[in-house]
């Protein structure tokens, strides 16, 4: 008898909610499958260092307020305006046309990402260079 009231049950729960919008909870399903994913992405990378292709130290992926994270904006590292700086748009390790700079799409050396003295990968926007990380996705979750 409890086996046919569950039966029921169930067909009763499966015809009331034909109606429900499916596509709704499956896109919120994947919103927060992306989130997970970009959350789990912002803390492997999380103290990570970067190494240019030509061997110099550009800083850390940290929080805005961590001194040499590449996300402080006041930081040699992080400022629009140092040498040392992938957010410089006119130097070395920020230019679009820069071999060392992660925003050349077409670059073969870009910045090096280490973690715990290992290499996992490269920072670039150069889409067909595998194990890369694109410096926007990282920029929208540690600043």
């Amino acid at each position: 008898m409890r086996k046919k009231i569950v039966l029921i049950v169930i067909i009763g729960c499966l015809i009331s909610c034909s109606s429900f919008d499916w596509s709704a909870l499956n896109q919120g399903m994947r919103n927060a499958l992306v989130v997970q994913s970009e959350l789990n992405l912002a803390y492997q990378f999380s103290g990570c260092i970067l190494i240019a292709g030509n061997g110099t130290y550009l800083g850390k992926i940290a929080n805005k307020y961590d001194s040499a994270s590449i996300f402080n904006e006041y930081g040699e590292y992080g400022s629009a305006y140092s040498a040392n700086s992938i957010w410089n748009k006119y130097g070395t390790y920020g230019s679009q046309y820069s071999s060392y700079s992660p925003f050349n799409p077409y670059t073969s050396t870009p910045p090096k990402v280490y973690k715990d003295g290992a290499f996992i990968g490269y920072l670039t926007v150069n889409k067909y260079m595998a194990n890369s990380i694109d410096p926007y996705v990282l920029l929208s979750y540690f600043h």
